[in-house]
């Protein structure tokens, strides 16, 4: 949200070959609604209708009537408070962006301009632009040759017909890989406008990235042609060789028409040993990209240098470049983008020390190094320049003069200024020489509150049971009595838990819509809070049987990251009680389950582990000797009741009239079936056995405690002669 924000305070003049309407000078501002939720949004009086009018154009800081809230744009002065808001009291007073988005919530009136002054004469708000067509596009990708692992750099952008930049308040990168899988990688937005994000190519052959812009307002008559832009394919290889370009140096500044040395040298494929013998065939070009300009590749020669003269450019501007190819069949990769500066008189700034943001009542400070040629013809020139009496050095601060008078020795222009409102401060160094004005782009400071963290002194869970689930156990860490909170990157850091089984942890639902937690000890950080929900929710992890009593030193440490702010760490308590549950209430739903896992097992024993008859086994059964020879066999699995039953053998009684069936209570012989020996007798008896040899009947001694049939031998049992056939 913040670095929406900061899209919104930069300073980029659209349509600058488009006629200036009026002199920047005067009394002159624009007050208007604006698109999207604040604080980060887009304002009518920065849309292409208003800027066009202006040349300097910025946003200085948000008005409300007490209704609405609106945001005024003035040039480089602070036309906004001392004229609009002036003349305008008691109607119109200062807002925080912040403070709208929870009092008002999201407007949409990016074509409202309430009030448009320029040089004291109201403009009547522009009509509505015709029918336009915006695209979404991948402007720029650092160049290549690429290989897995390799940090690129994407650039999107949503440009009009005209090629006009629209602001949009986010936006993101999809990359496809060869195998269809897709990652997604959320940009920044950068002061121009435009996103840009920083992902490592995945393992794949080749790439397909897209730009997907979040939030961009459209004008009544607006469209845009696709939700993506169009795929930039990269190819991704292996590379052989490294090339890291050492001419120009870093931020060096170049003059503008002179003739200019590129120079690289040859490394190993992880950019670390030099290549001191070129492979044979290299053949290495250069890709020089100035700002606002299409790419140029150079070749190289055999010593890797190139000349290149770089255009006209009134104003510093930025040149990126690197160095790639080929040597063989082995890639060349560049090792990364030096960046310079060119311009017509050789004049760059280094603006890296200049903060973004400075809070009212702290001193704000930051450094623009003015950067100069390397030793030689250019330099010379541009001291001379610089030597010149008639040089003179402006440091402006949004319409004040803060210093003016000859170079400074050491290149050095330091700004130091403390606020007291909110709004947005813009700075800028000028210098007027003979041969023109050189000034650096003016560079926008948001000033914002202080921040004032207030936080309760304790998270107190309450009693919990063990086993509750993480989103039982949840209290809100509270920041809506804090001062700019949202604003700010926090750590949470959970201590004081030794030997403790519980665990505090952050819950939310992500980008997914999907319930997520974090824990928090050691440490958390958290990139921004919701200006509408200034509160996180902290949850307990519980043990799932124990009980425990938080320790005393157990506290939740919230430390802002910004360095003016660290010194307000707040430690909170944190406070709770497990109560344990005894072995059924812990683990009887595993020992339920278990036990009923054993019933069914014991259940299906019971009708598998009894034996049964074998399938060929039969018996034949007659009143007298002479008639079993002419018996017919009987299977004793076809008898009546011959299955078995639950936990219990098979078993069939035979009965002293000749029958054969599950009747077994009365039956003087049993037949029982046995896992081991298939059939055995047993019964009261009396029961005799045939003797083979003497025919000879004995009685069988052994019934009581299983007897074991043999298929050739002759039982009697009173009257009844039978025979077991196996």
């Amino acid at each position: 949200m913040v670095r929406a924000l900061l899209a919104l305070l930069a300073v980029a003049s659209l349509l600058r070959a488009a006629p200036v309407l009026a002199q920047e000078v005067g009394d002159t501002y624009c007050v208007g609604g604006y698109e999207g939720t604040p604080p980060g949004v887009v304002a009518a009086c920065d849309m292409p209708a208003v800027r066009v009018m202006h040349e300097d154009w910025h946003y200085h800081c948000w008005v409300t009537n007490g209704q609405e809230c609106f945001v005024c744009f003035d040039e480089e002065d602070s036309t906004c408070e001392s004229k609009f808001l002036r003349r305008n009291q008691g109607t119109w007073s200062r807002a925080d962006p912040y403070e709208c988005a929870r009092l008002f919530g999201e407007r949409h009136g990016a074509a409202n301009v309430v009030e448009h002054v320029i040089n004291g004469e109201p403009v009547k708000p522009p009509p509505g632009p015709p029918p336009v067509q915006l695209e979404a596009k991948v402007e720029r990708i650092s160049p290549g040759p690429y290989t897995t692992g390799d940090t690129v750099t994407a650039v999107g952008a949503v440009r009009d017909e005209q090629g006009a930049l629209r602001r949009v308040t986010g936006g993101t990168f999809r990359v496809t890989d060869a195998s269809g899988h897709v990652t997604e990688h959320p940009g920044t937005v950068q002061p121009d406008g435009t996103v840009e994000a920083r992902f490592t190519l995945p393992a794949t052959s080749s790439a397909r990235i897209e730009f997907v812009p979040v939030g961009l307002p459209l004008a009544p008559g607006e469209t845009l042609r696709a939700a993506a832009s169009e795929a930039r394919e990269l190819k991704v290889e292996v590379c052989g060789f490294r090339a890291r370009v050492v001419r120009p140096a870093v931020h060096e500044a170049l003059v503008a028409g002179q003739s200019t040395s590129l120079s690289a040298r040859l490394f190993d494929a992880v950019g670390q040993v030099p290549v001191s013998t070129p492979p044979a065939g290299l053949s290495l070009a250069f890709t020089v990209q100035v700002e606002g300009e299409p790419p140029t590749t150079l070749s190289a020669d055999g010593a890797l240098s190139a000349a290149w003269t770089p255009p006209a450019s009134p104003k510093p501007r930025e040149v990126r470049i690197s160095a790639g190819g080929r040597a063989g069949d082995r890639v060349v990769c560049p090792a990364g983008e030096v960046s310079a500066t060119v311009s017509d008189l050789g004049l760059g700034f280094d603006t890296s020390d200049l903060p973004r943001t400075c809070y009212v009542g702290l001193p704000c400070r930051g450094a623009v190094r003015l950067v100069r040629p390397e030793p030689g013809a250019s330099r010379q020139q541009v001291d001379s320049l610089l030597a010149n009496p008639k040089v003179e050095a402006r440091m402006v601060d949004t319409g004040q003069e803060r210093y003016r008078g000859a170079p400074k020795a050491d290149d050095r222009y330091e700004f130091l200024a403390t606020y007291t409102e909110v709004g947005a401060a813009s700075w800028s160094l000028v210098f007027q020489t003979p041969k023109g004005p050189v000034a650096m782009p003016a560079h926008e400071v948001q000033v914002r509150p202080q921040l004032k963290l207030e936080l309760q002194a304790e998270l107190d869970f309450g009693t919990v049971a063990a086993g509750t689930p993480v989103t039982g156990a949840c209290q809100t860490l509270d920041f809506s009595q804090s001062q700019g909170a949202e604003e700010h990157r926090w750590e949470l850091r959970a201590e004081g838990l030794e030997g403790c089984q519980a665990r505090p942890v952050l819950y939310f639902r992500n980008a997914l819509n999907q319930d997520d937690v974090r824990g928090l000890a050691p440490s958390l950080g958290i990139d921004a809070l919701d200006p509408q929900a200034r509160r996180l929710e902290i949850c307990l992890e519980v043990p799932r049987c124990a009980g425990e009593v938080s320790p005393d030193p157990a506290v939740l440490r919230v430390v802002p990251l910004t360095p003016e702010f660290k010194a307000q760490e707040k430690t909170v308590r944190l406070r709770w009680k497990v109560e344990g549950r005894n072995f059924l209430g812990c683990y009887g739903a595993w020992v339920w389950s278990s036990l009923a896992l054993l019933g069914f097992g014991v259940v299906l024993a019971g009708f598998t582990q009894p034996a049964r008859f074998p399938p060929g086994a039969s018996i034949r059964v007659a009143g007298s000797e002479r008639g079993i020879r002419q018996s017919a066999a009987i299977l004793l699995q076809a008898c009546p009741g011959s299955a078995p039953g639950f936990y219990r053998d098979a078993r069939l009684g035979v009965h002293g009239d000749g029958d054969v069936n599950g009747r077994t209570r009365n039956a003087p012989i049993l037949l029982r079936a046995t896992r081991g020996a298939g059939v055995v007798l047993t019964g009261t008896g009396p029961l005799e056995q045939q003797e083979r040899r003497t025919l000879k009947w004995e009685p069988v001694t052994d019934l009581a405690r299983g007897h074991v049939p043999s298929p050739s031998v002759l039982y009697r049992a009173g009257g009844t002669y039978f025979k077991v056939e196996l």
